[in-house]
Order: structure tokens, then sequence, then C-alpha cells
């Protein structure tokens, strides 16, 4: 679980800012009419208008746990700057009594931006007076902060966001402040708004790495927040080797503040841990992520013994992450197992706080049914990528800027499931959906989303293999091909077994359309590829080698009969199906792989 800022005034219920707000009690009012409502159609027996009536209700939940996030965040902020302007004391006065509009009204952004104007003229006029604009630009990005803030909290607005981002923009007209940019920058992150909040976090950092070297004892904790945040966004646009570069000089900064005061800098040595071992995977670095999962998720445990209300959500995360990796490692029950014990953590918590927990829920669903489709168990996974997929399609209706990727993803992952069905047609449809959405989401962050494409467009083409469209399998397998070598070049530890992958895929469609001389290129460049990729992680990849030595096998016997490279490579891909007894999809290789003997009439024991 990545982590940016934590905020801390204890329970919010109590604050009397809070729930003497009109808003709060409006919301309340709506909550009670809305739950009398629902239980007057229960009893009425009314269950389709009270279970969308109970639906409704839900919805007013969520508001209300957004509202608390919010006022939190507006708390903090006002607890941080020098209330030293009228305008500012009388929005503090307005909001401790709960009045967030009249807050906002007296922030008026046409007076503050005359105000600002002006300050802006005389700075550039009397060099005699920079100190004093100096100290009024800081207390006009104070208020703009503020307003900023504020406007987060109106998600009724339809440009709730883009108003958000105008009032950042002026804080930092006014003046930039490290706790400002970094503010901004991390709201950016938040809404996928990667390469803007990019050189916000550098100049951030570069800002709190010259104050460090004053005062470690209270900056090095920020320089190592954001170094963290910064390579969580390089991991997203696949900048790998910068990102684990930063993520390295974090945890060194937070193992050294941990030695000193663990109490509050553990958490930061796990977090970071948490997502280096995320980097490592995707980098197929697999011991090393496996040692940092398990090392953060003891610390977590740990933790959580003294305070499980703030740590059960980390460890929900980080044995999910483990189980991912897991599956990869193809050590399926031990998977399931984590898998199961981070869904049973996140419905415990989502009872309780849908808003925050129910993102995660569908993620637990969405990899426990990758996991269950692996072990052949295709109905249970169809049910869980349904309710993954509701429950996204749901977030992104009031956020598509966060939840629009995780729905094209279940869309892709369930359609992989309908396709191995043979509900072709569905399958078909949801690829659609999916490379639609991604497409669109590329449009701003290409280096994000170009790996999505090509992994869907790798999909839909075997979809459309299965339809005997080779024309267009083979035009979709082109474009993913290019896609992933052009990846490779920058990252070749992540992508060369996608190239891999595409091209066993690519040379499978040429043998069946007759191109035997491509086909045969491809086949063996695609299992040199794995080879490699093998001898590094030989359980991740040596049933990826035993698919394509089928493959090819299969290639020769039909192009030159009895050929005796047929019966070595399926001899091959034989003894090494024997080392996973418990992988279904591997076991069906060997079946292929005894056929391919018989069929060179080479006579083999089941």
């Amino acid at each position: 679980m990545a982590e940016t800022k934590t905020y801390n005034i204890g329970n919010i219920e109590t604050a009397q800012f809070f729930y003497q707000s009109l808003d709060y009690q409006a919301l309340m009012e709506r909550i009670a009419e809305k739950q009398e409502m629902v239980q007057l159609l229960q009893q009425a027996g009314k269950t389709d208008r009270a279970l969308k009536a109970a639906a409704e209700l839900d919805d007013l939940e969520h508001q209300k746990e957004q509202l608390k996030e919010n006022v939190l965040r507006l708390y903090e902020t006002f607890t941080k700057i020098e209330i030293n302007t009228e305008r500012l004391a009388q929005a503090k006065a307005h909001f401790d009594q709960g009045e967030f509009r009249e807050a906002d009204a007296i922030l008026n952004a046409a007076d503050m931006a005359r105000d600002l104007n002006q300050l802006l003229e005389r700075d550039q006029q009397l060099d005699q007076q920079k100190a004093e604009l100096a100290q009024h630009r800081t207390q006009l990005a104070n208020e703009f902060l503020i307003k900023a803030q504020l406007w987060a909290t109106f998600y009724d607005q339809p440009n709730w966001f883009e108003q958000s981002c105008a009032y950042f923009e002026e804080a930092l007209r006014a003046a930039r402040t490290p706790d400002t940019i970094f503010e901004y920058a991390d709201f950016l992150q938040e809404h996928n708004s990667f390469n803007q909040a990019k050189p916000l976090y550098a100049e951030a950092l570069q800002t709190y790495r010259t104050l460090a070297e004053e005062n470690p004892r209270t900056y090095l904790p920020d320089v190592a927040s954001i170094l963290n945040n910064l390579a969580l966004l390089q991991s997203a646009q696949n900048e790998l080797s910068a990102a684990e570069s930063n993520y390295a000089e974090a945890l060194q900064i937070c193992r050294t503040l941990a030695q000193a005061n663990p109490r509050t800098y553990l958490p930061g040595v796990a977090m970071t841990l948490n997502n280096l071992a995320v980097l490592q995977k995707a980098q197929n670095d697999f011991n090393a992520a496996e040692g940092n999962y398990t090392i953060a998720l003891r610390l977590y445990r740990t933790l959580a013994e003294a305070n499980p209300r703030t740590y059960l959500p980390y460890i929900a995360a980080t044995l999910n992450n483990l189980a991912n990796l897991r599956t990869a490692q193809n050590d399926l029950s031990a998977a399931a197992d984590n898998y199961a014990e981070a869904l049973q953590i996140r419905r415990t918590l989502a009872e309780a706080n849908p808003r925050t927990y129910l993102p995660d829920v569908a993620m637990s669903l969405n990899n426990l049914a990758n996991l269950q489709k692996a072990q052949n168990e295709l109905s249970t996974a169809a049910i869980n990528y349904a309710e993954a997929l509701q429950l996204y399609r749901t977030l992104a209706e009031e956020n598509p800027r966060t939840y629009l990727p995780d729905v094209a993803m279940t869309l892709n992952n369930l359609a992989l499931l309908q396709k191995a069905q043979n509900d072709l047609s569905a399958a078909a449809d949801n690829y659609a959906e999916a490379l639609q959405l991604y497409r669109t989401l590329a449009q701003k962050n290409p280096r994000t989303y170009l790996p999505y494409i090509a992994a869907t467009l790798n999909n839909l083409a075997l979809l459309q293999e299965a339809q005997s469209d080779l024309s267009a399998a083979a035009g979709n397998y082109a474009e993913a091909l290019q896609v992933y070598r052009t990846l490779a070049e920058e990252n070749p530890r992540t992508y060369l077994p996608d190239v891999a992958m595409t091209l066993n895929n690519l040379a499978a469609l040429q043998a069946n359309q007759d191109d035997y001389a491509t086909a045969q290129g491809n086949f063996e460049e695609a299992l040199q590829l794995y080879r490699t990729s093998a001898e590094a992680n030989p359980r991740i990849y040596l049933p990826y080698i035993a698919a394509t030595l089928i493959s090819l096998s299969i290639f020769y016997l039909r192009s030159i009969a009895r050929d005796p490279r047929s019966i070595a490579l399926a001899t091959e891909a034989l003894e090494i199906t024997q080392q996973f007894p418990q992988v279904p999809i591997v076991q069906r290789y060997a079946e292929a792989a005894l056929q391919v003997l018989r069929a060179n009439g080479v006579e083999v024991e089941a």
C-alpha cells in the first residue's frame, strides 16, 4: 500500500467544527430519513424499492466519509499555517463553527487575486520591501491553499477538480512554499495526473534537501516522503531504474531515522519495503521482492498488535502483493491463503468504512479470481470478477480519473476467463471496451498505459484467432509486438518476456497460415528469450519454455513429419512439466507433449 500524508486529530465525530456544520447536519438528516425509508419499505415487503433506497443510503454514507477526510485535511492545514490575516481569521472562525460555505465566501477569489496582483507589482518596483511582500505572498498562498482544499470537499460541483487545481496554481503564484508544492503534487498524483505532478515533486525535493542540510532531524522525513511518492509515480510511468534509486534512498533514510525513533519511523520502513518489492517484482527480481515483502509483513503485523485500526489495511495490502508474487512463482496454494486473508481483512474494514476500503476489496477479488482461473475454478473466478467489475464501475462513476484503469483491467481479465469458457462474443465486447479505455488513458499517460494496450491487443488477437479472424489477429499481434519491443529497449528485464510471449503467439498464427519460414524464426527467438529469463527465475519461466517447446515441436511435426527436432523439443517440454505437478495449465502442456511424441511414433507412458 502506498502512503502519502497522514492527518491525525483524534475522533472527528467529537470535533465541534465537524458535527455543527450545516453540510454535516443536512447529510445526517438525509441519512436518518433514508434509514427510516429503508426500514419502512422492508416492513412493507417492497424489496426492490428497499434495495434501491439502501443503495442510496450507501451513497450518502460514502459522502459522509469523504466529507470527514477532506475536513481532516482542512483542519491540518489550519493548524500548520499562521492565522494572521483577517480573511484567514474569519474563515477559520467560520470553519470552527462548521460553516464551510461561509469560510469559502470569505476567501473571495477576486479580492485575493486583486491583492496578489498588487503585491506582485510592488515586488517588482520596490526592492526594499521584498521581505514584507514575501510574507504577504505566503499569507495569500496559504489562503489559496485553504481554498483549493475547500474545493476538494465540494464534490457536488462538476468542476471541483479543475477549480481545485486553479486555486493550487494561484497559491503557487503567490509563493512556492515546499508544503504547498507537495500538497499539489500529491493531489495530482492521487488523480493520475502524473506528468503534472512529477516536476512539482522534483521542485519540492530539491527544496527539502537544502533544508535538510541545515536541519536533518526536521526535514529528512520530508525528503523520504517525497522520494517514496516520486518513485511510485515513476513506477507507474515505467521509469523503473529511477524509481528503484529513489526507493533505495528513501529506505536508507527511514532506517536511519527508525534507529533513533522506531515507533515513529518503522511504518515508513515497512511501507518503502513494500513499494520497493512491487517494483522488484515488475523487474522480475522475485527473490529480492519476496524478501522485502516478508520483512514488511512482519513489521506491519508487529505494529498492528498495538494499533490494529491503523495497520490492518497495510497487512492486507502486503498480503495481496505477496500473493501476486507467489502466483507468478506458481506457488498457488500459498498465494490462495494470502489472498483469502487479505480479502477477509478488507471486507471487514469496508463494513465500517466502505468509501475507503471498497476499492481494496475490488482489487483482492480481481486478484483472487486470477488465481482461481489459473486453478481451473472458472465459475468461482467469474463470480469474483463480476463483483470486482461492479465495484470499480460504481467507483468510476464518481471518480473516473482514479478508477477507469481498474475497470479496463477487470474487463480484460474477465474476457480472458470468458474465452476459456468459450463465451467468445462476451469476451470480444469486453476486450473492445478495455482497449478503448486504455487507448484513451494512453493519450495523456503513454508511459503508463502502453503496456496495457499491448497486453489487451495480444489477448484480443488470441480471441480473433479462435474466431478465425486471422487478418485482424495478425494486425493486433504486430502492434503489440512493436510496443513491447520499444518498451524492452528501456526495461529489458520487465518486457523481454512479453516480447517472447507475443512472438510465440504470432508464430503459431503464421504457422497456421503456412508462413513456415517466418513462424520458425519467431518461435526460435521466443524460445531463446524465455531461456534467458529462466536463468534468473526458473520457477517463473520454465512453464513458458515448456509451452513454446510444444508449439515449436508441433511446428516441426507439421512441416517435416517425424523431424527429430520435434521429438527432442516435446521430450524436453515433458521433462519440465514434471516439475509442476500442482499447476493445471502446466499439466495440460504435459498432455500436449505426450500427444506430439505419439504422433511422432514415440511410445510414452502417461
